[in-house]
């Protein structure tokens, strides 16, 4: 079973996608690495929030409009999707609107994929009910700080930290806690085709 951890970043919440960052980790079911954090910088040919460029950007925001546009980066992004059985992300709903919208606003195919919103998650298991965001759960959970905050790879490199200290809190795997938390777990635009042995380790035997 592999596992794509994965985040995004908005140039501007205004303007339908405008992602500028994608990143990403891939593990196995025992949360080896198998793909380190890695970081694509997307050009979001859109306006910036003024709050984004002060508070989150963390890189330079001429070398993020100097990088590709999103449709250069497609492929290999489809492809992250489609070689793992299962994206984690965290309030993962912004991501998959995001995610879809910028492939609207280029005719793009949308990409199909299974999910699971570790924030909804945290917040269904109750464990820590004063815990709040990424980082707080992190904090609660695994009882550090995540490094590299609101950069994508370092997000999504905190929510593979948070769900591995889940599982080994709980003695599960995360095929396990899919299966006990439904709710936390949807396909992203199921009406597009999925590759073949797609998610097969979700088929009920």
């Amino acid at each position: 079973m592999k596992l794509l951890f994965f985040d995004m970043e908005f140039a501007d919440g205004r303007v339908p996608g405008s992602i500028y960052s994608f990143g990403y980790v891939i593990t196995d079911e025992k949360f080896r690495i198998l793909t380190p954090p890695t970081d694509l910088c997307i050009n979001p040919e859109s306006t910036w929030n003024d709050y984004v460029v002060r508070k989150i950007l963390a890189y330079p925001k001429a070398d993020v409009e100097a990088a590709p546009a999103f449709p250069s980066h497609y492929k290999r992004i489809k492809k992250l999707f489609a070689k793992t059985d299962l994206a984690v992300g965290f309030a993962v709903n912004n991501d998959d609107t995001a995610l879809r919208k910028d492939c609207e606003r280029y005719g793009l195919q949308k990409i199909p994929y299974r999910r699971m919103d570790m924030e909804q998650l945290c917040r269904m298991m109750k464990e820590y009910p004063n815990a709040h965001g990424l980082s707080g759960y992190v904090k609660a959970w695994c009882r550090e700080t995540p490094k590299n905050q609101h950069r994508s790879d370092g997000d999504a490199y905190a929510t593979m930290m948070l769900l591995r200290a889940i599982c080994q809190a709980k003695h599960v795997t995360p095929e396990m806690l899919a299966e006990a938390y439904p709710e936390c777990v949807r396909d992203a635009n199921p009406e597009v085709k999925k590759p073949r042995k797609w998610f097969c380790f979700w088929r009920k035997k």
